[in-house]
C-alpha cells in the first residue's frame, strides 16, 4: 500500500512540476499525511488485537495522540490486567472510527468494550461505551438498539450523580426520539437536558443541547422556537471560538428561517456555512446541510440547483450508510426532478418509500412508544432513589460538618485554656520574686500610711507599683485558704479598699478577673503540695479552698490535663529521672 503511494505521489509531482500548479503537489502532500497518519492508527490497534499488552496498547495511544485526537497521551501501566487493556483499547477505538464516520467498526470495537468495562466495575467508561454505541446506531438508523443503550447510559449517569452526564444522555435520548418522530417525547427528554447542564453550568454542552432542542422543535414545526434555541447555542459557539459547531448551528437556523420564509437569511446562512463545514471535514454535517440548501431551492422554485444539491448530499450519506438522511437525500429529488427527469424521480421515489418503510416501520414504532412509558416511570423512580441518596448524603456531610465544628470549639478551649494558665503561672513567679524582695525593703511607714483610713475609696492605691499590689493579693490569698477567707470580698477589705476598686484594680494589673487570679493561686499551691508532700488530695483540696475532693479534681484537670493523683505520680517520676 505504502509503495503504491509513493508511486503515486512521484507520478502527481511530476506532472505537478511540468505543469507548474504546486498547489496539487501540497494538496497531494496533505493526503499523503492523512492516510499515514490513519494508517498508523490502523496498524497500531492491529498490532494490540494480534497482541494485547501494555506496550502495544500505549503505541496505540501515542498514535492517538499523534493525530490530536485525545486531549492528552494516555498511559497504560505494564501491570495491568488484560481486560483492562483490551476495555480501554477498543473503548477509544471505537472512538476513533466514530469520529472518523466509520460506523461499522465503531459499532464492532464498543460492543467489544463494553461488556469488559461492565466486568470491572468500572462504570463511568461503561456509560462512556453505552452513550457511543446509542450515538453509532442513531447513525446506522437502528433506533431501538440506540435507545437501549442510550437508556443504559442514562441510568448510569443518574446513580452517579453527575449534572453534567446526566444531561448528555438525556440528550441522546431526545435525539433518538427525534430520528424516530416522536417529536413529543424528545422534547420531555430536551427540556431535562437543558435543565441539568444548567446546574452543571456547561456552556459547550449547553449549546449541543440547545441545538438539539433547535431540531426538535423543527420537527413539532415551531419554527420560532427552533430558530430561538438555535441562535442560543450560536452565540455560545461563537463566544468559545468553535467554528465548526458555530457552522452547525447556522444550519440549524437556516432550518428555521426556511420555515418562516425568510429566504435570504436562511441561504446567507448556510452559504457561510458550507465551506467551513468543507474545510474541517465534517462530511455528515456537510450532507445536512446540502440536503438543506436543496429543500431551500426547491421552495423557491429552483428545482435544478436544488436536485445538485441534494445530489452532494446523496454521495455523502450513501458513503456513510446514513439510512436516515439518505431518505431526506431521495425525498428532495423525487421532488425536484418531476419536470426534470421523471423516470429518475421515480427511481429515488421508491427508494424513498423502502427506506421509509424499513426505517419507521410499525413494530419499532410501537415498542419504543412502549418503552417511552416505561422508562419515564423508570427514570421517576431512579430519579426518587437519587434524591434520597442525596438528602442522606446532605444529612452525613451536615452531621460532618456539626462534629468538626465541635472538635474545633473544643481544640480552641484547650488552647485557651493552656495559654490562660501559663499566663498565670509566668505572672505568679514573677510576682513571687517581687514579694520576696519587697518583704525585704518594704518601708514600714508607708504600710502604716495605707492603713490611716482603711475604708476611703481615695487612697492612693492606684499609685502603688501593680506587682507591689499583686503580690500582697497572693500573701492574702495564701493566708485566707485555709480559712475559706479568700472571696473577692475578703481580699478588698484585708486591703483595706471597696470591692469595685478592687475588681477595677485587678482587671488593670492582670488583664483577668479577680476570681480568675484566685483560682490560678489555688491551683499553683495544689501543685507545690501534690509535688512536695504526700498528703492525701482531700487534704490538700481543703487547704486550698476547696470543699470537696471531687470539685477539686475536676478544675485541677482542667487546669493540667491531669488529674491530681497522676499529676503527682508524674512529678515523682521526673525527679527521679533527674536524679539519676
Amino acid at each position: 500500500m505504502i509503495p503504491l503511494i509513493n508511486n503515486m505521489i512521484s507520478c502527481l509531482a511530476a506532472k505537478t512540476i511540468g505543469c507548474k500548479r504546486y498547489w496539487l503537489l501540497f494538496l497531494t502532500f496533505f493526503a499523503y499525511s492523512f492516510c499515514m497518519s490513519a494508517a498508523d492508527v490502523q496498524s497500531a490497534l492491529a498490532s494490540f488485537n494480534h497482541k494485547p499488552e501494555a506496550v502495544y496498547a500505549n503505541k496505540f495511544f501515542v498514535s492517538l495522540d499523534n493525530e490530536q485526537f485525545t486531549e492528552y497521551l494516555i498511559v497504560m501501566p505494564r501491570d495491568a490486567s488484560h481486560d483492562s487493556l483490551c476495555a480501554t483499547v477498543w473503548y477509544w477505538a471505537a472512538e476513533y472510527y466514530y469520529d472518523k464516520q466509520d460506523y461499522v467498526n465503531a459499532e464492532q470495537y464498543g460492543l467489544r468494550s463494553l461488556p469488559l468495562c461492565k466486568a470491572a466495575g468500572d462504570k463511568q467508561m461503561e456509560a462512556d461505551c453505552a452513550s457511543l454505541l446509542g450515538l453509532v446506531y442513531v447513525r446506522l438508523g437502528e433506533f431501538d438498539k440506540a435507545a437501549v443503550y442510550a437508556r443504559q447510559c442514562n441510568e448510569l449517569d443518574i446513580e452517579s450523580g453527575n449534572a453534567d452526564n446526566i444531561a448528555s444522555s438525556f440528550n441522546t435520548l431526545a435525539g433518538i426520539y427525534m430520528s424516530m418522530r416522536q417529536a413529543d417525547e424528545a422534547e420531555k427528554y430536551v427540556l431535562k437536558a437543558i435543565d441539568y447542564c444548567k446546574q452543571a453550568d456547561n456552556p459547550a454542552r449547553l449549546a449541543v443541547i440547545y441545538g438539539m432542542a433547535s431540531e426538535v422543535y423543527q420537527h413539532k414545526n415551531i419554527p420560532e422556537q427552533t430558530l430561538d434555541y438555535a441562535t442560543r447555542a450560536l452565540e455560545i459557539e461563537q463566544q468559545l471560538g468553535r467554528k465548526e459547531k458555530a457552522a452547525v448551528r447556522q444550519t440549524q437556523r437556516a432550518s428555521a428561517l426556511t420555515s418562516l420564509e425568510r429566504y435570504k437569511e436562511a441561504e446567507q446562512n448556510l452559504n457561510e456555512a458550507i465551506p467551513v463545514l468543507g474545510e474541517c471535514g465534517d462530511l455528515h454535517s456537510l450532507g445536512i446541510a446540502y440536503n438543506q440548501m436543496g429543500d431551500l431551492m426547491y421552495v423557491q422554485g429552483k428545482n435544478q440547483e436544488g436536485a445538485d444539491y441534494y445530489y452532494k448530499a446523496l454521495d455523502i450519506f450513501l458513503a456513510q450508510h446514513d439510512l436516515y438522511n439518505e431518505s431526506h437525500s431521495r425525498k428532495g429529488l423525487r421532488e425536484t426532478l418531476r419536470g426534470i427527469n421523471p423516470q429518475e424521480a421515480l427511481i429515488h421515489g421508491d427508494r424513498f418509500e423502502h427506506l421509509r418503510d424499513s426505517i419507521y416501520d410499525r413494530e419499532t414504532h410501537q415498542q419504543l412508544s412502549q418503552y417511552a412509558a416505561k422508562y419515564e416511570n423508570d427514570i421517576l423512580q431512579q430519579l426518587n432513589k437519587h434524591q434520597r441518596v442525596q438528602y442522606i448524603r446532605m444529612m452525613v456531610l451536615i452531621i460532618c460538618l456539626f462534629c468538626l465544628l465541635a472538635l474545633l470549639s473544643w481544640l480552641f478551649y484547650k488552647y485557651q485554656q493552656r495559654r490562660q494558665l501559663q499566663h498565670f503561672n509566668d505572672l505568679l513567679n514573677e510576682v513571687e520574686v517581687l514579694r520576696k524582695q519587697s518583704r525585704a525593703r518594704r518601708n514600714v511607714q508607708n504600710i502604716k500610711e495605707l492603713g490611716s483610713n482603711p475604708k476611703a475609696d481615695d487612697i492612693p492605691v492606684a499609685e502603688a507599683d501593680d506587682k507591689l499590689f499583686l503580690a500582697r493579693v497572693v500573701e492574702h490569698v495564701n493566708e485566707g485558704l485555709s480559712k475559706g477567707e479568700f472571696s473577692v470580698e475578703h481580699l478588698a477589705d484585708a486591703m483595706h479598699i471597696s470591692v469595685s476598686t478592687f475588681r477595677r484594680r485587678m482587671l488593670g494589673a492582670t488583664g483577668d478577673s479577680p476570681k480568675a487570679f484566685i483560682l490560678a493561686i489555688q491551683m499553683e499551691k495544689a501543685a507545690e503540695l501534690l509535688a512536695q508532700t504526700d498528703l492525701a488530695v482531700a487534704e490538700i483540696a481543703m487547704r486550698c479552698g476547696f470543699a470537696d475532693a471531687g470539685s477539686f479534681t475536676r478544675t485541677f484537670h482542667r487546669f493540667y490535663g491531669l488529674t491530681p493523683s497522676r499529676y503527682r505520680e508524674q512529678t515523682l517520676e521526673n525527679g527521679v529521672a533527674d536524679a539519676e
